[in-house]
C-alpha cells in the first residue's frame, strides 16, 4: 500500500512543545496536526506512577497500584487489602488505609488546582504535593506546588454497600474534558512517529497474561500494574494517532486470547491501519522469564538437546502458530505484518529461528536491535570507561555505529533469503552500565551527558542514515521519555513537554523524519 508523505517543520514542532503544559491551550494542538507517513517508529515507556511521561489527561490511570497501611507498621505493611477484580478496594479493616502515589517524578509534572473524582462513599485524602482546598462528596479541588516528593492519594474509609470506586484525578485545565483520555502534549510529541511498539505497554517481559480474562481492562484501578494497558487504549491511541500499532503477544497466552486480541483489534481499528504482530519480546535474552519459558517448552517437546536451541526452535513454531492465528481472523494478510524478534549481534540465531520452514510462511520481516555504546557499559570496560571525557564516549559511539554496519548487512542478507524485510524493533543509544556496575556514579555523569549533549544529534542521525543505507526499514527507537538515571538514558525526551531544541535525541528524530 503506498502511503502518502508530508513535510513536518521543525518550528511548527517546537510550537506545540511550548504550549503550555498546564493549560486548556494545550487542547487545541492536537487537531491540527499534520499526517504524513515517515519511517521512524517508538517504543512507548511503560506508564507508572515514577514515569516523567505524562499520558493520561486523568493521573489515576498511571497511579501506583494500592499499598495496604497502617498506622507504625511501616510502608506497604498494611497487610491484604480487599480488591474487586478491577483493583479497587472492597473493604478496610480497622485502622487500615490505603495509599496509591502519583507524580514521583522530581517536579516535572504541572503545578495548579487539580481536580479529583470518584463514585462511591468514603473518605478521600491529599499528601505530600497536594493540598486540598475544596471538598464535597465525589468531588475534591486540591492545589499542587510540584517538588520531588510527587502526590499521594490516600483512601481513609470506603463503605462497603458502596465503596469508593472510579477515582479521577484530573490535571489543571481539564477539570471540563473529563472525557479526555490522552494528554495532547503526549499526543503531539509522538504523532510525527509511524509505528507505535506497545511492548512496555504491555509489560511484555515477564508477563503474567495468559488467558482472556486475565488481560487488563479501562476500569481498572490503574493502567501502571503488572498486567499493562489495556487494548482499547492501545487501539485508540493507534486511531488518535493515525499510527501503525505493534503489538506483543505474552509468551504464555493461550489460543483464545490471540485470537480475541486480534477480533478486537480489527473491529475497532482505523481500517487502513497496519497491525505489526510479534510473538513477546527477546525470546533469545534468559534474563527475561519468556525466554526461559521457550527453552523449557522447547526442552519438553523434543526440540533440541541444547538448551538455547530448543528455546529458539519452540519460539519460531510458536510465532508460526500466533501468525497463522491473526491472518485468519484479519482474512487480509496485507493488513498483518507477521515479526520475528532475533539477536542483532549473533546472526546466527537469526538462521536458527528462520531454519523452521513454517515460520518463514507467515512472516514478513525480521527484526533487530542495531544499538551502540553498549560496550562501554560492560563490567570489564567500566574502569576505562569512567576515565574518558564526554567527547571520547561521544567518539566511541560513532566508532561503534561504524562498526555495525557490517552486522545490519548480514542480518539484511539473511532476511531478504526468507524473502523477510529487515526492520528495527528497537535501536539508538546503550550507555548504561550492566551486571552490578549500575551505582558508579561517575560512569552515571559521563553517559547522563553524553546524552544531553549536542553531539548525540549528529550521532542519531548518522545512526539513522546507516541503517537505512545497509537496507533496514523501519527503525523503531526506545523509547518515547524516561528520566535518566543509573539504569539507562532511553528516553529520547527526558519529561513530557521538553523542548525539542532541549532533546538531541528527539530532534534529530525529527529531522530524519522530515527529510526522509
Amino acid at each position: 500500500m503506498q502511503l502518502s508523505r508530508y513535510s513536518v517543520t521543525a518550528a511548527w514542532l517546537l510550537a506545540v512543545m511550548a504550549a503550555t503544559f498546564n493549560a486548556g491551550t494545550a487542547l487545541a494542538a492536537e487537531a491540527s496536526l499534520p499526517y504524513f507517513r515517515p519511517i521512524l517508529g517508538i517504543n512507548l515507556a511503560s506508564p507508572s506512577y515514577w514515569s516523567s511521561e505524562t499520558v493520561f489527561v486523568d493521573l489515576f490511570k498511571q497511579s501506583q497500584p494500592w499499598q495496604a497501611q497502617r498506622k507504625d507498621t511501616g510502608y506497604g505493611r498494611g497487610g491484604p487489602l480487599m480488591l474487586n477484580e478491577t483493583g479497587w478496594v472492597r473493604f478496610l479493616d480497622a485502622g487500615q488505609f490505603a495509599d496509591s502515589l502519583m507524580c514521583r517524578v522530581k517536579g516535572r509534572y504541572p503545578g495548579g488546582v487539580y481536580t479529583c473524582r470518584y463514585e462511591g462513599r468514603g473518605k478521600i485524602g491529599l499528601g505530600f504535593d497536594a493540598r486540598a482546598i475544596h471538598i464535597s462528596p465525589g468531588k475534591i479541588r486540591f492545589m499542587v506546588t510540584p517538588s520531588e516528593n510527587g502526590m499521594v492519594l490516600r483512601l481513609r474509609k470506603t463503605d462497603p454497600a458502596d465503596p469508593v470506586r472510579d477515582i479521577r484525578v484530573l490535571m489543571p485545565g481539564f477539570s471540563g474534558h473529563a472525557d479526555r483520555v490522552f494528554h495532547p502534549v503526549f499526543l503531539a510529541q509522538w504523532k510525527p512517529f509511524s509505528v507505535i511498539r506497545f511492548m512496555d505497554w504491555m509489560r511484555t517481559n515477564n508477563s503474567v497474561v495468559v488467558t482472556w480474562a486475565d488481560r487488563p481492562v479501562p476500569g481498572m484501578q490503574t493502567q501502571a500494574g503488572p498486567r499493562g494497558v489495556a487494548l482499547e487504549y492501545m487501539i485508540e491511541l493507534a486511531n488518535r494517532l493515525h499510527a501503525d500499532p505493534w503489538f506483543c503477544m505474552p509468551h504464555g497466552a493461550n489460543d483464545e486470547y490471540i485470537r480475541k486480541f486480534a477480533r478486537m483489534v480489527k473491529k475497532a481499528l482505523s481500517p487502513d491501519l497496519t497491525v505489526y504482530v510479534e510473538y513477546s519480546n527477546e525470546a533469545w535474552n534468559n534474563r527475561f522469564g519468556q525466554a526461559k519459558y521457550c527453552m523449557r517448552r522447547g526442552l519438553s517437546l523434543g526440540l533440541s538437546h541444547d538448551r538455547f536451541e530448543a528455546g529458539m526452535r519452540y519460539y519460531a513454531r510458536r510465532a508460526a502458530q500466533v501468525f497463522e492465528m491473526w491472518e485468519t481472523v484479519f482474512g487480509d494478510p496485507a493488513r498483518v505484518v507477521c515479526v520475528l524478534g532475533t539477536q542483532f549481534v549473533r546472526p546466527a540465531v537469526s538462521r536458527m529461528i528462520l531454519s523452521d520452514p513454517e515460520v518463514a510462511v507467515y512472516a514478513d520481516a525480521l527484526a533487530v536491535a542495531p544499538y551502540f555504546g553498549q560496550s562501554l557499559g560492560l563490567p570489564a570496560n567500566a574502569c576505562k570507561t569512567e576515565k574518558m571525557t564526554v567527547a571520547e564516549i561521544l567518539d566511541a559511539c560513532r566508532e561503534d555505529i561504524e562498526a555495525h554496519r557490517r552486522l545490519i548487512e548480514e542480518q539484511r542478507r539473511i532476511a531478504e533469503g526468507h524473502g523477510l524485510a529487515l526492520i528495527g524493533y528497537e535501536g539508538g543509544q546503550h550507555l548504561a552500565g550492566v551486571s552490578g556496575i549500575e551505582n558508579r556514579p561517575a560512569l552515571v555523569h559521563l553517559f547522563k551527558e553524553a546524552n544531553r549533549h549536542h553531539r548525540m544529534k549528529a550521532l542519531y542521525e548518522s545512526y539513522l542514515r546507516g541503517w537505512q543505507n545497509a537496507g533496514g526499514g523501519l527503525m523503531c527507537l526506545f523509547s518515547s521519555t524516561g528520566i535518566y538515571s543509573k539504569w539507562g538514558c532511553w528516553g529520547l525526551l527526558e519529561y513530557t513537554g521538553q523542548p525539542a531544541e532541549a532533546a538531541p535525541k528527539y530532534e534529530a528524530a525529527l529531522n530524519f523524519i522530515e527529510t526522509n
